[in-house]
């Protein structure tokens, strides 16, 4: 993922989401910068900014991308966006999916929702369908039973120890009820949690959710893209919203 900042890009390799890593990279040999190789932030900031050492400060700890042939090979490796993945054409699965989810939505009913819920088969398909619904619009609450049916199948095919709920179109009341019920089940043992992409998750959202039963064990909290918390230092966010010590 990249970024471009005029004198060169931002890269941020999220290859391993629970230890991303980042770098500048700069070109044409602009203030200084040696084109096409990495620049650490310290390079980067004495060269563009003056009284940086809080920027510099922020950064210490973080993993750092210092080899050009890891800029190469991501670049190579090139993936498509969201918006992208949308545009291929569906499962037949996730056809399905969809064309149950309009009928529950068509019939307004939390107790056809319920059905439907009962009846989903823990398949890739089924979580291609939700995502897909997710990434679109957001969906009423009387299809939460889908919602949290749909999650705890994905949580229990990824056998990952992150809660991934990143770019899905949930309302914080939404978020709260997944993250319950997927903590609940004791087949996983979530450390991460991504809500990254939420335009409505506040402050008091992550407070509820980290009074839940097992949230001391989530260690890891992503949250980019969340305008309703971005006001927020991150060395503040433990303490705001109750995360236990040694969280980030």
């Amino acid at each position: 993922m990249t970024e471009d900042n005029n004198s060169g890009y931002i890269v941020i390799d999220v290859t391993d989401p629970s230890s991303p890593a980042y770098s500048f990279w700069g070109r044409d040999g602009d203030y200084g910068f040696l084109p096409g190789f990495p620049i650490d932030p310290e390079g980067y900031a004495t060269r563009y900014y003056k009284k940086v050492q809080d920027a510099i400060l922020a950064l210490h700890g973080e993993r750092f991308i210092g080899s050009r042939q890891t800029l190469d090979e991501a670049w190579d490796n090139w993936s498509p966006t969201l918006g992208e993945m949308d545009d291929e054409a569906p499962s037949q699965d996730a056809k399905d999916f969809g064309e149950a989810l309009r009928t529950v939505i068509k019939a307004g009913s939390t107790e056809n929702a319920q059905q439907m819920a009962d009846a989903l088969s823990s398949t890739a398909g089924v979580v291609e369908g939700l995502r897909r619904a997710l990434h679109r619009e957001r969906l009423p609450k009387f299809c939460d039973p889908v919602i949290v049916k749909g999650f705890l199948i994905a949580q229990g095919l990824s056998n990952s120890n992150e809660l991934d709920l990143s770019w899905m179109q949930l309302s914080p009341a939404q978020v709260l009820k997944v993250v319950r019920t997927v903590l609940q089940d004791e087949s996983f043992k979530i450390f991460s949690l991504n809500i990254s992409g939420n335009s409505d998750v506040t402050v008091g959202t992550l407070s509820e959710i980290f009074k839940l039963r097992k949230a001391g064990e989530i260690k890891r909290l992503y949250l980019f893209g969340c305008p309703k918390v971005e006001d927020v230092r991150r060395a503040e966010m433990p303490g705001r919203i109750g995360m236990e010590g040694g969280a980030e």
